[in-house]
């Protein structure tokens, strides 16, 4: 089953300490969007075919490397219902 979609690439900003001494927590900031296809995916799956054992739901696929995704990137996009989901980037096999 294919599923176009256009997907968000963010990275997690650090935190910092304002001219107050408070601190401030860091948010996501956006890099680029990308088009991917998304499919549902199991653990088992990704047990099966790849060793990994780590809590999966989803895969994204995409046509060219993309230097800007790595582990611990978060992805964000809209699906069909109009809702938008967050995930973030745990393996790249």
């Amino acid at each position: 089953m294919k599923q176009d979609f256009t997907a968000g690439i963010y990275i997690k900003t650090e935190g910092y300490q304002d001219s107050h001494g408070s601190w401030i927590p860091g948010g996501e900031e956006l890099v680029k969007n990308i088009d991917c296809d998304i499919q549902p995916y199991s653990q088992e799956l990704l047990l099966k075919e790849y060793g990994y054992n780590i809590e999966v739901n989803k895969r994204i696929f995409i046509d060219d490397f993309e230097p800007d995704i790595k582990i611990g990137t978060i992805l964000k996009y809209v699906n069909k219902q109009g809702v938008t989901e967050v995930y973030e980037v745990k393996a790249i096999p």
